[in-house]
């Protein structure tokens, strides 16, 4: 059976909402960092490294952001459909307008080419939701690691865009929302989530778009999540979230730094090695 890694210092925003979805599809997840200071996504992905380091190579792995996930079904669900993805590290996919795609290639693409495009539109990597298997995500994290001198405070994602849009065999994205529903806001505003492409029934979401019904929703841009728990089936109180004004602006800061200062160069992070984390068969996503 798969497992499910989170990781997360303190109660903020949403975790109760997390970890009453878990509750409900009988998943009891793994916590990591608790208590501790957070030092950054780097350390967050080493951290998770260290967690899946005994389990045995073929084991599922799905990791997650506990302040802003929703889970719609069990584990023996996700795992299924990993499986038959072919693929053999998988991020959640984010469906962007025009002036947020400027965003991103400007924040997290640092590859020098632009990212892949899909049928779906969904097309920009979001690593706050990933899936794999625990070996080849340990050497994977490995590679982040010697090849591209991953530090505690870099950003996972930007090296995993950059391997997704030069290796795709290697890191894939979920574009047809199989597993993982990425959603921002629809206002900046007022942190409105953009539900458009989505039907709810009876405690599960349809993509509209992609006709698929995904295991996972991850609220990322730190969406307001408490329609959405409502009409999940959530109670009020289980939906209320903790700090999350003060969460909101810490997230809102980070992301503005990563905008305005400058960091390191576009070949620093194209330029590839050629060495391969692991073998393993893998159908590729449309260009």
């Amino acid at each position: 059976m798969a497992v499910l890694v989170a990781y997360g210092t303190n109660k903020q925003a949403y975790f109760d909402l997390f970890m009453a979805s878990c509750e409900r599809q009988h998943v009891v997840p793994h916590i990591l960092g608790w208590g501790k200071p957070w030092v950054g996504f780097g350390h967050k992905t080493t951290e998770t490294r260290a967690f899946i380091r005994d389990l045995p190579d073929d084991e599922v792995v799905v990791s997650v952001d506990p302040f802003d996930v929703v889970l719609l079904a069990g584990l023996g669900e996700i795992e299924a459909k990993f499986r038959s993805l072919g693929a053999p590290f998988v991020c959640g996919a984010l469906k962007l307008g025009p002036l947020l795609r400027l965003v991103y290639e400007r924040e997290f693409n640092f590859s020098g080419q632009r990212v892949p495009r899909n049928p779906t539109g969904y097309d920009f990597l979001n690593s706050g939701t990933w899936i794999s298997t625990a070996g080849y995500a340990r050497g994977l994290i490995d590679r982040l690691v010697r090849d591209f001198d991953m530090s505690p405070t870099d950003m996972d994602q930007e090296i995993l865009t950059s391997v997704y849009v030069h290796r795709r065999t290697e890191v894939d994205i979920d574009w047809r929302c199989e597993i993982f529903h990425n959603l921002l806001f629809g206002n900046f505003i007022t942190r409105t989530p953009d539900l458009k492409d989505l039907e709810f029934d009876n405690g599960r979401v349809r993509n509209i778009a992609t006709g698929t019904q995904p295991c996972i929703l991850h609220a990322s841009g730190n969406a307001l999540m408490e329609g959405i728990a409502k009409r999940l089936g959530y109670s009020s109180e289980v939906a209320r979230p903790t700090e999350n004004g003060k969460n909101y602006f810490k997230k809102a800061l980070f992301h503005f730094l990563q905008l305005v200062v400058v960091r390191r160069p576009v070949r620093a992070i194209a330029a590839e090695p050629e060495t391969s984390v692991g073998s393993t068969s893998h159908r590729p996503g449309p260009a």
